[in-house]
């Protein structure tokens, strides 16, 4: 497939496939997204396993993966989890982390990230080289698969 020069309306996400075909290990990566709380009860991402979840709205129990569930009810709500002081890639990976993967364009990750340009954005993630399986969404798909 022909590389396509993304503009500020594609729209991207984290390719979760990306990290498999790259050979990437995309536990160690969330493990740093992690912040000192949940690093302190999770001290190695190579000893995690999937756990029982109990979703407080439902009651309805699944299997989760740790480090996501402590993103996602604890990480992300620290006030510091996306900053100015990130590197643009690591801080477009966490606002993406945050919405549970909704595909965004430069201009909507512009919102989050208020502090860069969507321009800058563009140039960071809309590039040849991939960051973090960030990558457009291809044909058009809304809802990629994690």
């Amino acid at each position: 497939m022909a590389w396509k020069r993304p503009t500020l309306d594609t729209r991207f996400h984290i390719d979760w496939e990306w990290w498999q075909a790259h050979d990437r290990n995309i536990r160690y990566h969330l493990y740093d997204q992690l912040c000192a709380e949940c690093r302190r009860r999770i001290p190695s991402p190579a000893t995690v396993t999937e756990v029982d979840w109990i979703d407080p709205e439902t009651a309805e129990v699944t299997r989760a993966d740790p480090l996501q569930m402590c993103l996602r009810t604890r990480c992300m709500h620290e006030h510091d989890f996306v900053n100015e002081k990130l590197p643009v890639a690591t801080a477009v990976f966490r606002v993406f982390l945050m919405t549970d993967n909704r595909p965004a364009s430069p201009r909507e990750l512009h919102r989050y990230l208020p502090w860069r340009s969507p321009e800058a954005i563009l140039s960071v993630i809309g590039g040849r080289e991939v960051h973090y399986g960030i990558r457009p969404v291809e044909n058009g798909s809304e809802k990629p698969t994690s």
